[in-house]
C-alpha cells in the first residue's frame, strides 16, 4: 500500500464503523465486523482511481459491504447441524462420534437419576406395609436415609444381633415384593 492509500484508509475508518453498525449477526461481533469493513476499505483504496471524479467514500462504499456480507454469509453458511451419533471424521465407519465429545462420562445418566427416583418414590409407597422396626432395618441397609450401613453397624445402633437383623430385613423384603407386585398388577388392570 502507498501513503497515499494508507492516508484513505485511516482518514476513512469512521465510514466503516458506521457502516459496521448497520449489520447484525449472531456470527460475528461489531467489532469483527468492523475488521471484515477495514478489509474492504484497504481492497477500495488499492484500486481507486482520483482522476475519474468520483467520491473515495462513495467509490469503497460497496468494497465495505460485500467484505462484511460475505463474512457473515461464510461464517452463518459454516454453521453446520451435524446429528450427536454421526460418525467423525464424518464419513468414516469409526465408532467415535461427536457425542464421544460431548458425554461426561463422569455424570450420572438422566435416565438412570429418574429411575432411581421412581424406584425410591415406589419404595416409600410400599414401605407403609411394614412395622418401625422392618421400615428401620431396610432404611439403613438400603441406605434410604442417605447412607448404606451393614447389618452389624444396623445391629450394634438397634441394639439388635446381626441375625435378628438379617431376619428383620428379609421379612420387610417379603413384604415389599408382595406389596410392589399387587401394585404391578393393580397397574395393569387400569391398562
Amino acid at each position: 500500500m502507498t501513503k497515499e492509500q494508507e492516508q484513505l484508509v485511516t482518514a476513512n475508518m469512521g465510514y466503516v464503523i458506521t457502516l459496521a453498525r448497520q449489520y447484525k449477526s449472531d456470527a460475528l461481533s461489531t467489532d469483527d465486523l468492523i475488521s471484515e469493513g477495514s478489509i474492504g476499505l484497504m481492497k477500495a483504496a488499492t484500486k481507486f482511481d482520483p482522476a475519474r471524479g468520483k467520491a473515495f467514500v462513495t467509490f469503497a462504499a460497496p468494497y465495505i459491504r460485500r467484505s462484511i456480507e460475505k463474512a457473515i454469509s461464510r461464517l452463518e453458511t459454516s454453521v453446520d447441524v451435524r446429528s450427536t451419533d454421526e460418525s467423525l471424521p464424518v464419513g468414516s465407519r469409526n465408532n467415535y462420534t461427536l457425542l464421544n465429545v460431548l458425554e461426561d462420562k463422569n455424570a450420572e445418566k438422566a435416565d438412570a437419576i429418574v429411575e432411581e427416583d421412581t424406584l425410591n418414590d415406589d419404595l416409600i409407597a410400599c414401605i407403609d406395609v411394614l412395622n418401625d422396626r422392618e421400615r428401620e432395618v431396610v432404611s439403613r441397609y438400603y441406605g434410604l436415609k442417605g447412607w448404606r450401613q451393614t447389618m452389624v453397624e444396623i445391629g450394634e445402633d438397634m441394639d439388635l444381633k446381626r441375625e435378628r437383623v438379617r431376619q428383620e430385613r428379609d421379612k420387610a423384603v417379603r413384604k415389599l415384593r408382595k406389596a410392589a407386585k399387587s401394585k404391578v398388577d393393580e397397574v395393569r388392570g387400569k391398562m
